[in-house]
């Protein structure tokens, strides 16, 4: 019968994150917003967590439920029940993705801070990829070269994101997409918004207090909810609000 080595397995994990070229990532805070996810939050929970125990020493899920009206929370709080590195969130009513993602991104207490939706659009393995740009930067956008939205969301994107480079001066081409930052970033910086416009906040106030920030191309997935608000026109105007607005704030 053969005899289990501790050290072996050590060294096998050590390893792995040497393969994959993770051995920057120290400790990680995964943050999760949740909204009407039942379908999608578990599989990305279990599979998140099946990524980060073998490719960091240290991690913690933070997830929040944003007033989910079907079983998104009962599922978090179960997964939160199994594995202890799961945090849970909750707002009793919602608020909404800007809050709560501003929220989230204040949560993490680990060295780096990585984004993912609850809607599974985006795969855990995706921080495999970014990594990669921690080694010359500080802050890491996940590109969502093919990207699979409606029509009117890409083109509402385009636009955004095309005011941002005319009003901030921003050359990034996907700021809300999913992110991998440095948390110390955080000690330097102090978001505002309390709208969606809070990811572009991030990214700007990130770059112009000298970190740097990089696009690094990578999967979008199909979606498989409808959770998501971001396409309702009240939340596209507080967005578009926010973008002229907080200009005299930095």
């Amino acid at each position: 019968m053969p005899v289990h080595n501790p050290m072996k397995s050590q060294s096998t994990h050590k390893q792995s994150r040497t393969t994959h070229g993770m051995n920057q990532l120290s400790s990680v805070t995964l943050i999760i917003p949740a909204y009407n996810d039942e379908e999608t939050i578990g599989r990305l929970i279990d599979d998140s967590a099946s990524l980060l125990s073998e490719v960091c020493e240290d991690y913690e899920i933070v997830v929040c439920n944003d007033g989910s009206r079907d079983g998104t929370l009962e599922v978090i709080r179960a997964r939160a029940k199994q594995n202890p590195k799961v945090r849970v969130l909750n707002h009793e009513v919602n608020k909404g993705f800007g809050t709560t993602i501003r929220e989230l991104y204040l949560s993490g207490s680990k060295d780096f801070v990585f984004s993912l939706p609850g809607d599974y659009q985006y795969a855990p393995k995706e921080l495999l990829a970014m990594a990669q740009g921690l080694k010359t930067h500080d802050f890491v956008i996940g590109w969502r070269v093919n990207r699979n939205d409606p029509p009117r969301r890409k083109m509402q994107s385009l636009v955004y994101n095309f005011m941002l480079r005319v009003l901030y001066g921003h050359k990034h081409k996907d700021v809300n997409s999913i992110k991998l930052f440095r948390r110390a970033i955080l000690d330097k910086i102090n978001l505002r918004s309390q709208t969606p416009f809070v990811d572009a906040e991030l990214c700007i106030r990130s770059e112009r207090a000298g970190f740097k920030v990089v696009e690094i191309p990578i999967d979008h997935l199909p979606r498989l909810t409808q959770g998501a608000s971001g396409g309702k026109f009240s939340v596209i105007w507080e967005t578009f609000s926010d973008l002229f607005k907080m200009r005299s704030t930095f």
